[in-house]
């Protein structure tokens, strides 16, 4: 393993094509169009048949593409031909290709990604959920918190694999696949549930320096929002060390919760009852599809799709399908392995706040569960001690999640735009945006932490639905992943059976916090109903923009549908764009 030092003056490599004899001529225009239209704003220039060129080199002697050749997208490890800055493109890690042979050395340089995706599910909205489920399910739902885990998995390992074939992560697949409207939308809501997850982990952060410091929570998110511009540094010593920083802080939460099981002895029972017997309490349905909502994060899609641009695979024609193979089989692993870990770590949060209340209960002592009062709580189990190793846990993954948060919205910035910027400029954005709201919540009281989170987790269950879709459907067509990568019949259908079952568990979610206390609510809710279920629609009915050639078969329809899809303008007799 070592970290690959980018050369930007060195003479462009040229771009991988695959050749696709039976293809009209259309399409590959098409084809080269789409590129042209992604790689202006990063200096290059692509040919009318689609031959990608770097404008300022001599390109006399490259060979032009075929007509019939429809050009793969561009990669982001080359180190070339990046659309966008990659905040670790200074440091990325070479991947020597050895075949087939599976290696505990080789697995090590794939270990990272899935890290800092795992930090989105142990961020201090993650272990109130965790706390709110301990009170009103107890370990019931431990079974339900390990199918979720294993959901994320297959959902992460997804995302992965698109940056893997294409070399391009999500946000830019979907700026490129999808119309402006349709992008803006997109990029607004992404930026809203990254600002929401924000304001958690900066109001978690600020909660752990009360507990240890006895700051006020208002001034410890001031420091909180202060203090992340420090950790910053750390990524001028490249991707490998920052992501064992943000390890540590993942084992520094996970030692302290174990610590405190160990202490709090549960009963061993209960706990692999909970683990194994599948049950839902009566009234606790909610809480279950919650805890699903809290553990697929739609910012971890992006991220996860260009943290795996940071290994720099060989992609020579004779070894690039076997690397990618290897690429996406490691990663599989590396992600199983991380989100096993986050599982555990949460487990540890439940059951610890399972056996505490359940001795606060039986001596009659009251309490709250919440984020704010677990210190309190665990003060009066197992002593004074206690908190602060309850604190330092949390003042751990907040620092840790605030910056891969942060990371988060730069990926989605930088693909939807093509506006590299730099990760002290995404934090002073993101950081003056989650600071009011966080503050209104500190000064108010902390009673209203509860109603804010569950504002937070019905726009991440909203901006879930309209994420995963397209991360699906970008890899069931060969010209996106190429044929030899392109989903198969079993793949496509358990897709969209995993797609309808996310989509209808956060409808559920949503439809489940609005009072329905008069007859306008309930046509709100029909009104709500109606156009949630419209544009996921359209959303997945959309002809992506490399296939219109293809499988335009909205051309036939009339010209307000055709426009509704990008196809014509109204009052413009156009078949075609």
């Amino acid at each position: 393993m070592r970290e690959h030092r980018h050369t930007p003056n060195r003479p462009a490599l040229a771009d991988s094509v695959h050749t696709n004899s039976g293809m009209p001529d259309e399409a590959a225009s098409v084809a080269g169009e789409y590129v042209e239209m992604d790689t202006m704003l990063s200096g290059t220039k692509v040919s009318s048949q689609g031959t990608r060129t770097r404008s300022n080199t001599d390109d006399s002697n490259k060979p032009s593409a075929s007509p019939h050749t429809l050009n793969r997208e561009a990669t982001l490890d080359d180190g070339q031909t990046a659309v966008v800055e990659d905040a670790f493109q200074e440091h990325h890690v070479k991947i020597e290709y050895s075949g087939s042979r599976f290696s505990l050395k080789k697995l090590w340089q794939f270990i990272g990604p899935g890290l800092l995706v795992s930090q989105a599910l142990l961020d201090p909205g993650n272990i109130e959920s965790d706390i709110s489920q301990a009170d009103t399910s107890g370990y019931k739902l431990l079974w339900l918190l390990l199918v979720a885990h294993i959901i994320c998995i297959f959902v992460q390992t997804l995302a992965a694999r698109l940056g893997v074939i294409t070399g391009r992560h999500l946000a830019q697949h979907i700026r490129a696949q999808y119309p402006l409207p349709f992008a803006i939308v997109f990029w607004a809501l992404s930026e809203l549930a990254i600002i929401g997850a924000d304001i958690q982990e900066v109001i978690g952060t600020a909660t752990a320096l009360h507990i240890l410091t006895g700051l006020p929570i208002w001034a410890g998110v001031v420091i909180t929002a202060v203090d992340s511009f420090f950790f910053l540094y750390i990524q001028r010593f490249g991707v490998r060390v920052t992501e064992m920083v943000f390890g540590l802080m993942i084992t520094t939460l996970a030692v302290c919760f174990w610590i405190e099981m160990f202490m709090i002895k549960p009963d061993a029972r209960e706990v692999v009852k909970g683990m194994v017997i599948p049950r839902i309490p009566q009234g606790s349905v909610v809480q279950a599809v919650g805890i699903i909502g809290c553990v697929l994060m739609p910012h971890n899609l992006y991220l996860h799709s260009a943290l795996v641009g940071s290994r720099k695979l060989d992609r020579r024609q004779e070894t690039r399908e076997g690397a990618i193979r290897e690429a996406m089989r490691y990663f599989r692993i590396e992600t199983s392995i991380s989100l096993i870990y986050a599982y555990l770590i949460n487990m540890a949060v439940v059951i610890v706040f399972c056996k505490a209340f359940e001795i606060l209960r039986a001596s009659g002592t009251p309490y709250v569960a919440s984020l704010a009062e677990g210190a309190t709580v665990l003060s009066h189990v197992l002593g004074a001690g206690s908190k602060y190793i309850y604190a330092i846990g949390l003042l751990a993954i907040g620092q840790s999640t605030t910056m891969s948060g942060t990371l988060s919205g730069q990926y989605v910035t930088e693909g939807f735009w093509n506006m590299p910027i730099k990760p002290w400029q995404r934090v002073l954005v993101t950081r003056a945006i989650s600071l009011v709201p966080a503050l209104i919540v500190a000064i108010t009281a902390s009673v209203h932490m509860d109603l804010l989170s569950e504002i937070i987790n019905v726009i991440q269950a909203v901006v879930l639905s309209f994420t995963i879709i397209p991360l699906l459907k970008l890899q069931a067509y060969a010209e996106i992943v190429g044929p030899e990568f392109v989903f198969g019949k079993t793949a496509r259908i358990a897709a969209a059976v995993l797609t309808l079952a996310i989509v209808t568990l956060n409808a559920y979610m949503v439809v489940s916090v609005i009072p329905l206390v008069s007859p306008g609510m309930y046509v709100a809710l029909v009104v709500v109903i109606i156009v949630y279920v419209a544009v996921l629609s359209y959303t997945a009915a959309f002809p992506l923009q490399s296939v219109w050639n293809t499988r335009a078969l909205v051309d036939q329809a009339p010209a307000p549908i055709r426009w509704m899809f990008g196809r014509a303008s109204l009052g413009v007799s156009t078949t075609a764009i």
